[in-house]
């Protein structure tokens, strides 16, 4: 939507979260809260995303830096209207402008759509639930003819208590309205600007705000832990649907976790037990646990890995991984390789086909094809100052060797005998 402008505010200082880390970059399933926010406003395709930030604004730019996202400050933080006012040359020809809160990590792109159709010949549409708790949410308030008059924010709501209809915080302006308009908005008893008046302003030139139905996952601003771990729980269910049905077979939901930034593909599957995190990527026909931990590795097509832990490395295709084996630093794993019981690798290059069945370390190593590194076999390549490879030649038999010279290189072939090099 090459007329749309998408506002991302991330400026709060998330006080409730009670945490040293800003409130929108807690993670949700692995990923900043704010960066689901970015995610769906990206499924728009729009012509620009700004992100406005403020508290610790650093180290929110730095999380959430990429190439299509553009960053304004507010250095006092004077409100929502506030902030959306500091966009106005960022956005500059844009038609349409989405302002969406950076901790409703929920938000779906398919929402975010229907606001935008529904803003269409009216001043703005924005989203709304009914919940049987609104704490601390704008409560909406309807004229005699079903309009939307006024949103009533909580620390301004004198009511009674109970079930009632609240915003959702995801909006959808005319441009040439919003920034009209921005500056008839009044500062608050606290001292703050907010973007929710604008829906009294435009039922007063009756031209009354839009209004799109919601559930109450997308209306969940996560302010504290509790709403943290709810919107964990969520995220995570619809990442498994999604995986389910683009043909990834995930044998027991209730007890596998996928991280948001993980890929998987055909025909996968993911037994019990199983952590998938980070930006790992596991190939079509790949069999992934029981109790098994990805961190961005790579897993090739075929490819079995059972009550193991490969962290920051790749294994290739039709290899047998476990159990309880450990792949990590960067290690290269080849195809058609079987790494089993106790066996370890650190920051080595397996060629294809070797075997290493058990009770063996291989660190800073280069392994040739079809070597077999049996049982006691260990890599140590320190001496005192620094690290070196080792390299082994291919079609290698290696059974209760140590390596503890710095420039140790074995013979293509050969089988060494127990001892040290």
């Amino acid at each position: 939507m090459s007329g749309v402008g998408v506002v991302v505010l991330a400026a709060g200082l998330g006080t409730r979260m009670r945490s040293r880390l800003p409130k929108v970059l807690h993670p949700v399933c692995g990923a900043p809260m704010a960066w689901h926010v970015i995610e769906a406003a990206r499924a728009l395709e729009p012509a620009r995303i700004v992100v406005v930030t403020g508290h610790e604004a650093d180290r929110v730019e730095a999380a959430l830096a990429a190439d299509d996202v553009r960053f304004t400050r507010q250095e006092v933080l004077d409100g929502t209207a506030g902030a959306v006012r500091r966009c106005e040359g960022a956005l500059a020809g844009c038609e349409t402008v989405v302002v969406l809160n950076g901790d409703a990590p929920l938000a779906r792109a398919e929402t975010l759509r229907q606001l935008i159709a529904a803003a269409a010949g009216r001043p703005l549409a924005f989203a709304v639930c009914r919940v049987a708790a609104p704490g601390r949410m704008g409560r909406v308030v309807r004229s005699s003819d079903g309009e939307a008059a006024a949103v009533v924010e909580a620390a301004e709501y004198e009511g009674p208590d109970g079930p009632a209809e609240v915003n959702a915080g995801l909006y959808a302006f005319d441009t040439a309205w919003l920034w009209a308009h921005l500056p008839q908005v009044p500062m608050s008893a606290k001292g703050e600007y907010y973007l929710t008046h604008l829906v009294g302003l435009a039922a007063a030139e009756g031209r009354p705000a839009a209004t799109v139905p919601v559930g109450e996952d997308e209306a969940l601003g996560v302010d504290d832990r509790v709403k943290l771990a709810q919107a964990e729980a969520l995220m995570r269910r619809r990442i498994l649907e999604r995986h389910m049905l683009a043909g990834v077979t995930i044998e027991d939901p209730a007890t596998t976790f996928i991280g948001a930034l993980a890929t998987l593909g055909q025909d996968a599957t993911v037994l019990a037990g199983s952590r998938i995190e980070g930006r790992s990527e596991v190939a079509e026909d790949a069999v992934i646990g029981p109790n098994t931990t990805l961190r961005n590795a790579r897993i090739g097509r075929g490819t079995r890995v059972e009550a193991s832990v490969i962290e920051d490395s790749a294994v290739g295709a039709r290899c047998s991984v476990g159990p309880f084996a450990h792949i990590r630093g960067g290690a290269v794993v080849g195809d058609d390789c079987e790494v089993h019981n106790y066996a370890e690798i650190k920051n080595s290059r397996l060629g294809n086909g070797v075997k290493m069945h058990h009770f063996s370390y291989l660190g800073d190593a280069d392994v040739g094809e079809g070597t077999n590194i049996g049982a006691g076999t260990i890599t140590c390549n320190y001496d005192g100052v620094a690290k070196h490879r080792t390299v082994i030649g291919r079609g290698c038999s290696l059974v209760r060797t140590r390596c503890w010279s710095p420039r140790c290189t074995s013979a293509t072939g050969r089988s060494r005998r127990p001892g040290r090099w």
